[in-house]
């Protein structure tokens, strides 16, 4: 697992096992992915009682976006061509200028990709950095002109 990648899940909230079930992802896709995996983004929201949910593991390539759902107890996995292959993205946010993250800080996207596939993407607290990267990085870039 790159550095990086262990510093992010360090910052958010990784246990041993949750660390384990990543490197167990990486591992799958970079076996399936035609290219270099460069992030990764865990989906995640504060629930009701202040709990942290993680909903989804993603991991982004220079051409591909890829979404291993419910990651921690399913081998569910997606992998999409992002190269000018979004159509339309929804973002909402919280609490959060795209500058300052604070606990209340939130950020959520939706996309929607030219196929009929479509995706989500939550975050809070600080974690609202890396969706912004991801947006910014990815998404945006990837909007499609019809």
């Amino acid at each position: 697992m790159k550095d990086e990648f262990a510093a992010y899940l360090s910052s958010l909230f990784a246990t041993d096992t949750v660390i384990f079930r990543v490197q167990q992802i990486l591992d799958f896709y970079e076996g399936v992915c035609p290219e270099k995996i460069d992030d990764i983004f865990v989906s995640e929201y504060i629930k009701n009682d202040g709990n942290r949910e993680l909903e989804s593991l993603w991991l982004f390539s220079k051409g591909y976006l890829m979404e291993a759902k419910r990651f921690l107890i399913d081998d569910d996995f997606d992998i999409l061509p992002t190269t000018k292959n979004v159509r339309y993205c929804d973002i909402k946010k919280s609490e959060y200028d795209f500058k300052t993250t604070t606990e209340k800080s939130r950020l959520y996207v939706m996309y929607d990709a030219a196929l009929p596939l479509k995706g989500e993407l939550k975050a809070s607290k600080a974690n609202c950095e890396a969706l912004k990267k991801i947006i910014l990085k990815y998404l945006i870039p990837n909007l499609a002109v019809y």
